[in-house]
């Protein structure tokens, strides 16, 4: 089985720096779906937090130089925190930085989904993220992968992976009630429509980003489960805590695993 997880920047940071609690328990918690033979990919936003925790910054900027600038800088302490954590528990990270460039031509496409496969066939994590430093959208308003969630889309479709979950600060979709809804069948317009697209900073995505990811993601066959990530991942998989299922398209096309 292979496992996507993406972690959106308000779970990986807090205000202005990086949670290393949080980051810790859960690399704890990916150690263990390895260990139990799981292939495991990580999506993780969070860079430009890192960047300003490093900086001393507490309020984000809005220029978009200045963004990539802490995100370079970010990126480095993110990936230090991912490599540690995980070496804890002897496992071996690998970090990816990707555009959607990337995904511009089957020559790219192929390239970056050998290199990815031959880091889950080692057992080796891949830890994903957008290259902020080359390319700018996700910083800017008019263009982005929308805080790593149609990033984390892509890559699960070209690895064909069993399941993905796209974790943040709420327990799922909620209904005009404010219910939580445990199942979606289908991302219709009425289901896009339940989206409330307000950003909790650092982060730049919100729930409509997701509704497009699992739209995605649940047409090329892949479940996809929203839920908040500081519960445990088992309980998010296994439906024993509060979380939506958006349920893969069996007639799907899926690359094999």
């Amino acid at each position: 089985m292979t496992v996507l997880v993406k972690f959106g920047s308000a779970l990986v940071s807090d205000s202005a720096r990086v949670d290393h609690r949080f980051l810790r328990a859960k690399c704890a918690e990916l150690a263990g779906l390895l260990a139990a033979g799981t292939k495991v990919l990580v999506v993780s936003s969070g860079a430009v937090a890192a960047g300003m925790e490093a900086e001393g910054v507490s309020q984000r900027p809005q220029d978009v130089l200045e963004l990539q600038l802490l995100s370079g800088i970010g990126q480095v302490r993110l990936m230090r925190c991912y490599r540690d954590y995980f070496r804890l528990h002897g496992v071996q990270t690998a970090q990816v930085l990707l555009t959607h460039y990337n995904f511009g031509s089957p020559s790219e496409e192929r390239a970056v989904t050998a290199v990815l496969r031959a880091y889950l066939a080692r057992g080796i994590v891949p830890v994903i993220n957008e290259n902020d430093l080359v390319n700018k959208e996700e910083l800017d308003a008019a263009g982005r992968f929308t805080d790593n969630d149609i990033l984390a889309a892509l890559v699960a479709e070209r690895l064909g992976v069993d399941l993905a979950l796209l974790l943040t600060t709420v327990p799922g979709l909620l209904d005009n009630a404010g219910r939580l809804l445990p199942t979606v069948e289908r991302v219709t317009p009425e289901i896009r429509a339940l989206a409330n697209d307000t950003v909790d900073r650092p982060g730049l995505g919100g729930m409509a980003s997701k509704l497009e990811a699992a739209g995605q993601m649940t047409a090329a066959g892949i479940d996809v489960v929203v839920g908040d990530g500081r519960r445990a991942l088992q309980d998010l998989v296994t439906n024993a805590a509060p979380r939506t299922l958006f349920v893969g398209n069996r007639h799907g096309q899926r690359s094999a695993s």
